[in-house]
């Protein structure tokens, strides 16, 4: 019986040390795949505010610009236009069709114009409290992560530690058993009948 508990006890023994391999190695991983995360949440953060977000503003302020100058020629050929008609060289739907383009460059300047306020006070403000969020999600994660792989180590090395600790006292207690069988027997001095 004891044979079986030193057995026993040298396989929990050697499970616990591949426990504490394998508990340190996700541990490991988890807290490389957390510190990742915080990498790329400070590269979206700056990728946004030095890179997209200039990029988006240049991006309306050429629309912006493209349609202030078509709007400027827009009003200069309904000028013309007016002139003409005025001289009788144009009908009155070709006017009409020019104040039509003037009001419809007027509305591309206006919704560029509103699109580049509402990058500017909504979208950039909130994209940025967006990824700053997400910058401190991902670094709370890494603490965590940190924390839970001491733990799981510290567990695993405790278990490991315990379950030496009863390997030993069971292999100590086996051999104390042996020991015992051995004084069991008493030999004789001398060949005879024992009373």
């Amino acid at each position: 019986d004891q044979e079986i508990r030193v057995q026993n006890a040298h396989a929990a023994y050697i499970n616990a040390e591949e426990n504490l391999a394998i508990v340190t190695s996700q541990a490991d991983s988890d807290v490389n795949d957390a510190e990742l995360a915080v990498e790329f949440a400070r590269q979206d953060l700056r990728k946004y505010e030095e890179g997209q977000y200039p990029k988006d503003v240049n991006e309306v302020q050429k629309r912006i610009t493209l349609a202030i100058e078509e709007l400027k020629r827009a009003h200069e050929t309904l000028e013309w236009s007016n002139r003409l008609f005025e001289e009788r060289y144009i009908s009155e739907t070709e006017r009409a069709a020019d104040e039509i383009s003037v009001k419809r460059k007027q509305l591309e300047v206006d919704l560029a114009e509103a699109d580049l306020r509402l990058l500017e006070d909504f979208t950039y403000p909130r994209q940025v409290r967006q990824l700053q969020s997400d910058l401190q999600q991902a670094i709370s994660a890494l603490d965590r992560a940190r924390r839970k792989a001491d733990a799981d180590k510290r567990q695993a090395q405790v278990d490991l530690t315990a379950k030496e600790a009863e390997y030993t006292r069971q292999q100590a207690k086996l051999q104390k058993i042996l020991d015992q069988l051995t004084k069991t027997r008493i030999p004789a001095p001398c060949d005879g009948l024992v009373v």
